[in-house]
């Protein structure tokens, strides 16, 4: 972007406001990517603080390109924060990919894989209805509208999470976000796969983006 700035002359100590002119100068445009929990979003008080808003409205008017850049899938995208004035979404750490309100990419899992992997979660106990350990489970496995393209398990040790990651380790990739707490995604897809997509998209050189982040799945980017 051109950002244009007041050029003014010095005359002895001050400034002489009368022989201002204008200069242009260039502004390289960046694509600016954001995790949600944790970086924009305040986890204890549950809000972005008014002066990150105040922050990224600044930088889209330096001419930037602002993406949300989560591991959310888009059924949690906090509407909120959208409303702030986000160019696009890289979400479901890759899987799913929106520029301007276009859908540009979702990388779907096949039903019978899906049906496999829910079977499996529950033979395993990580997710069962009247196991010892409450998950925030968002899906009814036994529904036969099944859809899902990556995973957030909890778990808890009358889990069986070790053979249930041996079982799925060439298929998905298995995050650790804290000692009770994995995401789990398709194998290819990570935030640095979805910046890499707009990157090419967009023809904007990977050297103009920033990514920041505070998790392990930030890592990649």
């Amino acid at each position: 972007g051109k950002i244009i700035r007041p050029a003014y002359k010095y005359v002895g100590s001050h400034v002489d406001f009368r022989e201002i002119d204008e200069r242009e100068y260039t502004m390289e445009q960046y694509m600016l990517f954001f995790d949600i929990d944790g970086t924009l979003l305040d986890e204890k008080e549950g809000i972005v603080p008014e002066s990150t808003v105040r922050a990224l409205h600044q930088a889209k008017k330096n001419g930037h390109l602002l993406f949300l850049c989560t591991g959310r899938c888009k059924s949690i995208w906090p509407k909120d924060i959208l409303e702030i004035g986000f160019d696009g979404v890289v979400g479901g750490c890759g899987t799913n990919i929106f520029y301007h309100g276009e859908e540009l990419l979702h990388a779907t899992l096949p039903k019978e894989l899906q049906r496999e992997v829910a079977d499996s979660l529950v033979v395993k106990s990580i997710f069962e209805e009247n196991g010892t350990f409450s998950a925030k489970c968002q899906l009814f496995w036994e529904d036969a509208d099944l859809n899902f393209d990556k995973m957030a398990l909890w778990f808890d040790e009358s889990s069986d999470m070790k053979s249930f990651k041996k079982q799925w380790e060439n298929t998905f990739d298995f995050i650790l976000r804290d000692p009770t707490f994995y995401e789990v995604v398709p194998k290819g897809y990570s935030k640095a796969t979805g910046i890499d997509f707009l990157c090419k998209r967009l023809e904007i050189d990977r050297a103009h983006t920033v990514g920041i982040g505070d998790s392990t799945n930030d890592l990649p980017m």
